[in-house]
């Protein structure tokens, strides 16, 4: 269980930071648009509050993958 918690944990900070802990390459699914979102965010390229939610939102669904997938050997996707 507290294996699962803390890439569920990681992923909440960097969307696929959970998946590449557990040596997944599918973690770069999630890890690639997040950085994109941020990158987004910082430069003001689009509206703020819109990039954050999509960030979070993405962070959260890897975040429960990435639990699943520690759990019970399989993800939500």
């Amino acid at each position: 269980m507290g294996r699962a918690l803390f890439v569920a944990g990681l992923s909440l900070v960097l969307a696929g930071l959970g998946h590449m802990f557990l040596g997944l390459w599918r973690g770069m699914w999630f890890a690639v648009p997040s950085m994109f979102l941020l990158y987004i965010y910082w430069t003001g390229l689009w509206d703020q509050d819109m990039a954050m939610a999509v960030f979070l939102s993405l962070g959260i669904f890897a975040a429960f993958d990435a639990f699943s997938f520690a759990r019970h050997g399989h993800g939500i996707v």
